[in-house]
């Protein structure tokens, strides 16, 4: 994909400025690599670790002297386990975000039905912010994600209780005033343009934390991602 074809013109890069002419990759320009992403992720080690792990596995073929990286040698991802939210605290959830504020405002409304897509659909949260009233076709119950992870597109079916949630709120949306062009987008904030992540993240934040469902500040909890999670738990 175009992340390892980034990953391969580094590693060039880093190879054709380490190695002379007739020399093997040992381990001491193995330690070079990893000392230069230090500052990276743990992801982003581990990737680039793997791809010259299977190009160091290729050349010793041809040159014994290669350096062999060990699979041990991989650092360790240190991801907690998802939280699959309780239907329970999907609905307390739902009504803390449409107890916000402003008073008459459509941001309550806005954010309790961003939560309920993710909850009844399982799209991301970028790609459920992304989509425009174009996307939704409430006649066929059908979203249109476009160009999402990896550039690609697929349609996302929907059930009849999520239609008609989206039939209420496109109404309540369109009663405010908000444009009903179909390039318009679907989740407006109080100025009419698309609502953004970080706005979003830091509002459904503060939500776990009021409803208790997550702790204070600095410490892990749910994730707005974990709607996916669960998402895929219950229709397994």
């Amino acid at each position: 994909g175009e992340r390892h074809q980034k990953i391969i013109l580094y590693l060039d890069r880093f190879l054709t400025a380490e190695l002379k002419p007739g020399q093997a990759i040992t381990r001491s320009i193995v330690m070079r690599w990893i000392e230069g992403m230090a500052h990276l992720s743990i992801g982003t080690r581990i990737n680039r670790l793997c791809i010259l792990r299977q190009f160091c596995l290729y050349l010793r073929y041809f040159d014994p002297r290669t350096c062999i990286i060990q699979r041990s040698f991989l650092p360790r991802r240190t991801r907690s386990a998802p939280h699959i939210y309780a239907r329970e605290e999907v609905l307390k959830i739902m009504a803390a975000a449409k107890r916000l504020g402003p008073p008459e405002s459509l941001r309550p409304v806005v954010i309790a039905t961003i939560i309920g897509m993710l909850y009844a659909t399982g799209v991301r949260i970028g790609e459920a912010l992304n989509l425009t009233l174009g996307d939704v076709d409430l006649k066929q119950r059908l979203i249109q994600v476009r160009k999402s992870k990896f550039k690609k597109s697929r349609y996302v079916p929907i059930a009849p209780s999520t239609a008609h949630h989206l039939a209420a709120y496109l109404r309540q949306r369109q009663q405010a005033g908000f444009s009903t062009a179909s390039t318009a987008p679907l989740f407006v904030n109080l100025n009419g343009t698309r609502y953004g992540h970080p706005l979003f993240t830091t509002t459904f934040l503060e939500i776990l934390r009021n409803s208790g469902i997550r702790g204070p500040k600095g410490n892990r909890g749910p994730r707005i991602h974990d709607f996916r999670h669960t998402f895929a738990v219950e229709r397994l």
